[in-house]
């Protein structure tokens, strides 16, 4: 078999009702019992690698703290410029689009959802490139993150998924193909 990849979602941040996208926030870690859980269900080696996002190192600290990730900013949430840090509330309606028409949409001073998923598989094949064959990898990011990641390589669009945070998914990638062996798992 070839890498295997899991994605965990970071833990729930802290919220004041503001839009957050990428801008940074703290979140509720894990406590030590979910933690444990989490850690057991993955594979005993691997590869950790992390967004360069608050909650992201915050989650990854809490579920291994004796490891040291490489952090990548190519890892984080999409861009959502001018609407970050407003209520929800004050967003503008941006109407009905198609799937295709809301990819390529990009918010005031933010980026489009395809600019996030080029970014994510750039680094996705820079991680891949990295490790071995055979290699797990474990990657600590967001939703979008994981969406952009499967939407790419499944061809669907990305609102077809959805994940709760600390939910774990994981891909499978063969020398002629892939599996997908679950996704938004949510370890209990």
């Amino acid at each position: 078999m070839g890498n295997k990849l899991i994605m965990i979602r970071h833990a729930p941040v802290i919220s004041d009702g503001l839009f957050y996208g990428s801008r940074d926030v703290a979140c509720r870690c894990p406590n030590t019992q979910e933690a444990k859980k989490i850690r057991a269900s993955l594979p005993n080696d691997f590869n950790l690698y992390v967004s360069s996002a608050k909650r992201c190192l915050t989650t990854a600290n809490s579920l291994f703290p004796e490891m040291k990730a490489p952090a990548y900013d190519a890892l984080r949430e999409q861009n959502f410029g001018s609407w970050e840090g407003i209520p929800y509330e004050k967003i503008p309606d941006i109407g009905t689009l198609s799937s295709k028409e809301l990819g390529e949409f990009r918010p005031p001073e933010g980026e489009s959802f395809n600019e996030v998923c080029v970014r994510v598989n750039l680094a996705l094949d820079e991680i891949l490139r990295k490790s071995k064959n055979h290699e797990n990898i474990v990657i600590v990011a967001h939703s979008g993150t994981i969406r952009a990641v499967l939407s790419t390589l499944v061809g669907i669009s990305a609102l077809s998924f959805q994940f709760d945070n600390l939910s774990l998914s994981e891909v499978i990638f063969l020398t002629d193909g892939m599996v997908i062996s679950y996704l938004n798992k949510v370890i209990t």
